[in-house]
Order: C-alpha cells, then sequence, then structure tokens
C-alpha cells in the first residue's frame, strides 16, 4: 500500500508538469500525461496490467511495465540526443558567423606586412 501511495505521488505530479510543457511541444504534454494516467491505473489496478501482460504474451505484468519502461527510457534517450546534436550544430553555426563578421587578431599580436613591417592601423590603406 505504501508503494501504492508514493507512486501515485509521483504520477500525479507528472501530469500538471506535463500540462506545463505544453508551449515547447504537442507531442510531450500528450505522452506523459497518457504515460501518467495509465500508470496511475495500473498502479490502482496491478491485476489489470497481467491480464494485459498475458493478452500480449509477456508472463507478468511487471515485466510488460519494466519492458514499456525500457523503451520509453531508449526513446528518450533518442530524443536527447538529437536535440543535443541540433544545439551543438547551432552553437557552431553562431561561432562560425560571429569569427567571420568580427574578425579580431588575439590578444598581444598586431598585424604584420607581408614583407614582415608592422602595419600602421591608423594609416590610410595606400601606406601601409
Amino acid at each position: 500500500m505504501i508503494i501504492q501511495v508514493l507512486l501515485t505521488l509521483g504520477l500525479v505530479v507528472l501530469i500538471p508538469y506535463a500540462y506545463a510543457q505544453r508551449a515547447t511541444s504537442h507531442v510531450i504534454p500528450v505522452a506523459m500525461t497518457t504515460i501518467g494516467v495509465v500508470g496511475l491505473y495500473f498502479v490502482w489496478l496491478p491485476d489489470h496490467a497481467s491480464d494485459l501482460a498475458h493478452l500480449v504474451g509477456v508472463g507478468r505484468g511487471a515485466d510488460l511495465v519494466l519492458y514499456c519502461w525500457i523503451v520509453i527510457s531508449l526513446i528518450v534517450a533518442l530524443n536527447l540526443h538529437i536535440v543535443a546534436r541540433s544545439n551543438l550544430r547551432l552553437i557552431t553555426e553562431l561561432a562560425r558567423h560571429i569569427a567571420l563578421s568580427e574578425p579580431r587578431l588575439p590578444c598581444g599580436m598586431s598585424p604584420r606586412h607581408p614583407a614582415g613591417r608592422m602595419l600602421d592601423a591608423g594609416a590610410p590603406p595606400g601606406e601601409r
């Protein structure tokens, strides 16, 4: 009974969190709410999880829940990987744009003429 209360509290917290995420994505809140509601159903009616497990060819309801958790975790990990790669690509493009639009010499370095002479940054282009 204690585990049912703890699982219920966790799943009940998941549902408002899913609702709060509706601005960032349309799929994630629906999936999280569905998982929360189905989880609550199976927490309070575990025999139904066993019946469903037998229906799909799994021995126990606990095994079915574990298999579903593994699949969901893999999907979440794949999604996080895709988002991280996308963010890395975006950061690279932004850094490239900034580097090309605002070229600067490293600190302590001064521009040199191809002949080895120092360039006067304030001189007109013809006198450099």
